[in-house]
């Protein structure tokens, strides 16, 4: 019965401030930024309140708002798999990939570093855009815009296409499938979608989570611009963590 508190004591945490907004009150606004944090975060321990202000629109509440410290642990000491049986410590892996992230070569990096000690994984897909939405800036590209006459290429490509829908939903499900695979191997794993630039969604995601190492896969050179940008190098000096990079051979199946 004293075995929880005293891990609490022994447990390493970190704290980030996060905003949450609400329609409907402060309260709500705090469940949905706890709700939203444990997608992304593991062992969330506690949440504090520390400011709330509320948006007004024509003299009515708009929107209430609050800002959120959240405090997890960044440890990797984990309780036993059985009662009575002592903590173990885990190894934590951050794996980017977005159309290789079902490939052979992950799959069996996952299970040859489960092979060595518990791991937990975090799955984190960037947003890159699907080939219909990249043709569709390219072309726009060479046209400057026949309203403001400014080259289309100083304009953010979201201003004049829209968002890349199909983009987001091909990464959701690769992420999903991918998240269902480990859970059926009873391997611990989290997964995100991040910005479409991979050393922008690498740094959100190292800013609220620490990782031994980061497995990096894209698609062969020539199919991907991320190799020919030598994103692997990139991540190293980032990070300062070690880089697996495995090159896939074919988009993984959904």
């Amino acid at each position: 019965m004293n075995e929880s508190p005293q891990r609490n004591r022994n447990a390493v945490e970190k704290v980030i401030t996060l905003v949450a907004a609400s329609r409907i009150s402060w309260e709500d606004a705090a469940r949905r930024g706890v709700a939203e944090a444990t997608k992304t975060i593991r062992d969330l321990s506690v949440a504090h309140v520390e400011e709330r202000d509320v948006m007004i629109v024509d003299g009515e509440i708009a929107l209430y708002r609050i800002k959120l410290r959240v405090a997890f642990r960044v440890d990797r000491m984990r309780p036993g798999l059985t009662p009575g049986a002592p903590d173990v410590e885990v190894t934590r892996w951050l794996i980017v990939a977005n159309q290789t992230l079902g490939t052979g070569e992950v799959v069996a990096e996952i299970d040859r570093l489960n092979s060595h000690g518990p791991c937990e994984f975090h799955l984190l897909v960037p947003m890159t855009h699907s080939k219909s939405y990249a043709r569709a800036r390219r072309l726009s590209m060479l046209a400057a815009d026949p309203v403001t006459g400014i080259p289309s290429e100083h304009v953010p490509a979201a201003d004049y296409l829209g968002p890349d829908t199909l983009g987001m939903e091909q990464a959701q499900k690769r992420l999903d499938a991918q998240l269902a695979k480990i859970a059926a191997a009873s391997y611990a794993a989290t997964g995100e979608l991040g910005d479409p630039d991979p050393l922008r969604a690498i740094q959100a995601v190292l800013s609220r989570s620490s990782f031994d190492g980061i497995i990096l896969s894209t698609l062969p050179a020539g199919a991907s611009r991320l190799v020919g940008a030598d994103l692997p190098s990139r991540v190293r000096r980032l990070t300062n963590l070690p880089v697996t990079y495995l090159p896939g051979k074919e988009p993984g199946e959904l």
